[in-house]
């Protein structure tokens, strides 16, 4: 029989947190326990402060490799957020839809419907009677069975069809106008009923001058853009669903060179890209940028091109496939003629050298000079534009005044196309704005159908606004084709850098809704489209937006114009046009509603010209940062004011408070000032990339550097004057005078009495 041991005391702590027992014991054991645990924390502590010292002494003596490991973890995260992808990639069979929006397609409008759980697709139809309303799903068909197109599958479906229709909130006339649409929809039907007797479901008529999809693949869906506007029959004018996609047979790109010259160099690669997007011509504006010579040679600019450039520009345009148009402005628009003192003497106006006067023999020799030293280096050319837009100032001389204006304006542009088509058996176009406020009797007169094509041009999005239907209508009588003619850029803004895509491309789609609704009331239809894109608003205005920075925009509208439509079917072309990397980013569709100008989607592509598109969304950012920054301190703050600075009166410490962010400004500036210098140099010469930072740029640094230089002087002074500071010596004319010794003392004895009398 064992003796008795002696008991040992057991205790168990249970962490709840963790779920971990601990066993501790009694006695002399948990004391020599506590003993080695002291003893091994102490021996821990002391590896980990040896390590940490190796360590450190390490990282200080590899301090760069440490940096530059640090900054590439710094750059790969950055790269990644970049390229991860916002949204669910767009499904590759997703149906196309002809007009702008583009931003979803339908099965992305499905999964956001209630309703796309119960297999009944629903189309949304809005009927819109107020200003600009936006609804991205307002025409929306949606249908299965199996067709293909261009590599495109769709799926129609039309015994599912449901429509549900969603009103705006209901105003004071909103049924009555409902009632309307109702009766005039009601004699669309009568009327197309009649028509469909007269000619087979199958017979489909093809407009001249346009390419004309089969109904039965057109792709569904509708605009999804601004507002509605209604024909005379109750008709969507744009938007159009229930015809044929229209594509112009001919889509002409402008250049406007006047002023700010491309590199020829840059141009000549420009063009091989701008026919894989579908353009079929180029109208060449040179204004003061041909080189003119003989008694024509001041009209030339210091940096024009030389006459061996234009002819490589030609001969380039051809080999490319690309016809050339060149335009000659003959009426208005010819300040950079008559702005020199050589030919002031021909102005209508004599203080404003915008027009000539039509009266003077000598204005009709300076129109035909320019046209034949033009035409010279343009050999074998079919069209020639001579302008005749926004003649401002006409019938005011003495000569003038004593004929009509219509009459004048015809009888100059007869004269001139007359010259162009004996001479050299090409076709004169002319801008119509001049035309559309003229009798249809007086253009039959002077046989304007005979000798001109009109080129209606309209950049806004709402096309019928600035042509209505009387207009084409009268056209149409005239004319036996016209050409249409948008804007990719300039046209939204004299001081933009980028221009609106958004904007463009609803002017463009809208004018393929006019032209496929109005060619038929012309013999020959519309010739084409012309995407104009002005790099100055007139001779004597400043830059707006430069080519290569809207290369983004001029892809979008000319391959939207090239097929008739444009949404996410189209996804590749536009990407591989601007070449973008093969990334998450680029497997989801542009999104014209939050990134209108196109700069955090093509930001990372490598297109021509992309790093001055890059510039102008630095650009943006540092312009709005510089001007918020002088905006709080000069305006919301007390201490840097104009007022402070014009006194050199102020709180050196609350100067030095205001002034710390300044470096921060002035770096990012001067840093913009010389990036954008070298993008632009491979683009332009150095008379236009100075113009440029001259206008964008140098007026942040100037403004930073005044603020700084004003407020160091601030900070300087040591001893202050008392108030009151002297007056603003201007204020003076307008009876605000500062007061002289003896009126001051003569107050002072007025107070002082008036305190004794108290």
């Amino acid at each position: 029989m064992l003796p008795p041991r002696r008991p040992v005391m057991l205790w168990t702590s249970v962490d709840l947190q963790n779920t971990e027992t601990r066993h501790w014991t009694s006695g002399a054991a948990q004391n020599t326990r506590n003993t080695w645990r002291s003893l091994y924390t102490r021996y821990n502590m002391e590896v980990v402060r040896a390590w940490f010292g190796r360590a450190g002494v390490g990282a200080w003596r590899s301090r760069k490799q440490v940096v530059w490991a640090a900054c590439v973890l710094v750059t790969v995260g950055v790269v990644y957020l970049q390229y991860a992808p916002g949204e669910p990639v767009d499904h590759p069979n997703a149906p196309r839809h002809r007009a702008l929006n583009t931003l979803y397609s339908s099965h992305e409008r499905d999964s956001q419907s209630p309703s796309r759980d119960t297999g009944v697709h629903i189309q949304h139809v809005k009927f819109v009677t107020g200003e600009e309303v936006r609804h991205p799903g307002a025409w929306s068909n949606h249908v299965d069975g199996q067709d293909t197109q261009n590599g495109i599958q769709k799926e129609w479906n039309q015994n599912e069809n449901v429509i549900r229709f969603e009103t705006i909130p209901p105003d004071p006339n909103a049924m009555q106008h409902r009632r309307a649409v109702e009766v005039l929809q009601q004699r669309v039907a009568e009327r197309k009923a009649q028509e469909q007797q007269q000619q087979q479901h199958h017979d489909i008529h093809e407009p001249a001058g346009a390419v004309v999809i089969n109904q039965d693949l057109q792709a569904p869906g509708g605009w999804g853009g601004v507002q509605y506007r209604y024909n005379p029959y109750g008709e969507p004018v744009y938007g159009r669903t229930d015809r044929p996609n229209y594509i112009p047979t001919h889509r002409l790109v402008h250049f406007d060179l006047k002023g700010a010259p491309p590199k020829m160099s840059a141009l000549l690669q420009l063009l091989p890209w701008l026919a894989a997007q579908g353009a079929t011509a180029v109208l060449l504006e040179y204004e003061d940028m041909f080189p003119f010579k003989g008694r024509l040679a001041p009209l030339a600019a210091k940096n024009h091109y030389s006459r061996k450039q234009i002819t490589t520009l030609v001969t380039a345009c051809k080999n490319n496939g690309l016809e050339v148009i060149p335009l000659v402005q003959t009426f208005g628009h010819l300040e950079f003629a008559l702005k020199h003192e050589k030919f002031s003497h021909l102005r209508e106006v004599p203080e404003f050298p915008q027009a000539l006067c039509p009266s003077l023999n000598e204005s009709l020799w300076l129109v035909n000079s320019i046209i034949d030293q033009v035409m010279a280096l343009h050999p074998g050319i079919r069209y020639l534009h001579i302008g005749c837009d926004e003649v401002y100032h006409m019938g005011e001389c003495e000569k003038c005044r004593l004929v009509l204006r219509e009459t004048l304006f015809l009888h100059h542009v007869e004269v001139v196309s007359r010259y162009v088509r004996r001479k050299y058996n090409v076709v004169p176009l002319v801008w119509d704005d001049m035309l559309r406020h003229i009798s249809e009797t007086a253009m039959q007169e002077a046989h304007m159908g005979e000798l001109v094509e009109p080129m209606v041009w309209v950049y806004a999005e709402d096309v019928y606004r600035f042509v209505q239907p009387s207009v084409w209508t009268k056209y149409g009588q005239i004319f036996p084709r016209i050409w249409a003619a948008s804007a990719f850029k300039g046209a939204f803004g004299e001081q933009l850098t980028v221009p609106n895509v958004r904007r463009h491309l609803d002017n463009n789609l809208n004018w393929l809704d006019v032209m496929a609704s109005e060619t038929v009331k012309f013999t020959g239809g519309f010739r084409g489209i012309v995407l104009t894109g002005w790099q100055r608003y007139d001779h004597f205005a400043v830059l707006c937006e430069l080519l290569p920075a809207a290369l983004p925009s001029l892809a979008v509208n000319l391959i939207a114009t090239s097929h008739g439509y444009f949404n996410s079917s189209l996804q590749g072309q536009l990407y591989q046009a601007l070449n973008c990397m093969q990334t998450p980013k680029y497997q989801t569709w542009i999104n014209l509603d939050t990134d209108p100008y196109l700069w955090d989607k093509f930001s990372w592509c490598f297109f021509p010209g992309a790093q001055v598109f890059k510039v102008t969304t630095r650009l943006d950012a540092t312009k709005r940062d510089v001007d918020s920054y002088i905006e709080r301190v000069t305006r919301s703050r007390g201490w840097i004011t104009d007022y402070n600075r014009r006194h050199n009166y102020s709180s050196p410490m609350r100067v030095d408070e205001d002034l710390e962010e300044l470096p921060t400004r002035l770096h990012s500036v001067t840093l913009l000032l010389k990036t954008a210098r070298e993008a632009l140099s491979e683009w332009f010469d150095d008379w236009t990339v100075g113009e440029w930072l001259e206008q964008h740029v140098w007026p942040l640094l100037k403004n930073l550097n005044t603020i700084q230089r004003e407020s160091e002087s601030m900070k300087a002074v040591r001893y202050w004057p008392a108030r009151p500071l002297p007056l603003l010596p201007e204020l003076a004319s307008y009876g605000v005078s500062q007061p002289t010794p003896s009126s001051l003392r003569s107050t002072g004895d007025e107070d002082a009495g008036g305190g004794g009398g108290t």
